[in-house]
């Protein structure tokens, strides 16, 4: 009798192994190495479903990168207008932390004024973030973001963690509507553009990351447009060499060789400083946009 139930204990507990075992297996074979890696090592279980959430935003017309999320429901996709730069929706190419197939999209709505786009993905996608109300976090309250900065390409995307510093409104022109805008202080890079501002107390989305400050100085800003647009061409100079954003190595004069040094080093120096778009923003223009937009957006 003992033995008879010994027997079927060993049985069910080999089949709930194998079990476990095989959803194990199944994810593994659907999630990237990568990213099931960073699911494994992270510690929040709301950081796990922003990470599922994140994308790469790719403009292949522009060699240019930045991130984007999915929204509630997973029929649409937000991201920074200076992101999708100049390519329509057919151009783009989104890629998932959580599949190794590359996202398309049929349809872009653009807001330059808010920086904002939204993009329809030809299906929805399985994992998304909450679109809350318009909180606006106190100052001091600590913030992450998701996302791909600089040359970081791994599907799996990298934490960057700061504190609310402060709050702007962002007026591009005297006619422009102003924008609201979080001040944060924190590490955001060329690449982070477009990736969700997250409370870490509430976990709540509140807002977008949008820009880096640059190092204030007037002077290198001066010397890298003047060297940029000289008042004639420099002939008989000898030549330089500089890798291109194709990744393609050419000779240029030294004018415009110095200029493009000096170009990179005044974008990439590291200001921990950054704004991201208020969620208000983003709530506003899903509102303005619902009728014309072919996807989901709740």
């Amino acid at each position: 009798m003992h033995k008879t139930i010994a027997t079927l204990l060993l049985l069910v507990t080999a089949s709930a192994l194998a079990a476990s075992q095989k959803a194990r297996t199944t994810d593994s074979q659907n999630i990237p190495i990568a990213t099931q890696a960073l699911l494994e090592g992270v510690k929040s279980p709301e950081s796990k479903g922003v990470i599922k959430s994140v994308l790469m935003i790719q403009c292949p017309r522009d060699a240019a990168k930045g991130t984007g999320f999915v929204l509630s429901g997973g029929g649409i996709i937000t991201t920074n207008s200076h992101v999708v730069g100049s390519c329509n929706a057919e151009d783009l190419v989104g890629i998932s932390a959580v599949s190794n197939e590359p996202v398309k999209f049929t349809q872009l709505e653009r807001d330059p004024n808010r920086d904002l786009a939204l993009l329809c993905p030809t299906k929805p996608l399985p994992f998304s973030l909450e679109l809350n109300g318009d909180e606006r976090p106190p100052v001091e309250t600590d913030v992450e973001t998701w996302g791909y900065p600089l040359r970081y390409n791994d599907r799996a995307p990298i934490l960057s963690r700061g504190y609310v510093a402060g709050y702007r409104m962002n007026q591009k022109s005297l006619d422009s509507v102003p924008v609201s805008r979080i001040i944060v202080n924190g590490a955001f890079n060329p690449g982070n553009s477009g990736g969700p501002l997250i409370n870490r107390d509430s976990h709540k989305l509140i807002g977008i990351v949008v820009e880096k400050w640059f190092l204030d100085s007037p002077n290198i800003e001066s010397v890298v447009y003047g060297l940029a647009h000289p008042g004639a061409q420099t002939v008989g100079g000898v030549p330089m060499y500089i890798t291109d954003e194709n990744g393609e190595r050419k000779a240029v004069s030294q004018q415009i060789g110095t200029s493009k040094a000096l170009e990179e080093l005044y974008k990439q120096s590291q200001v921990m400083v950054g704004e991201a778009i208020s969620v208000s923003e983003l709530n506003a223009f899903i509102a303005e946009k619902r009728q014309a937009l072919g996807c989901s957006a709740r």
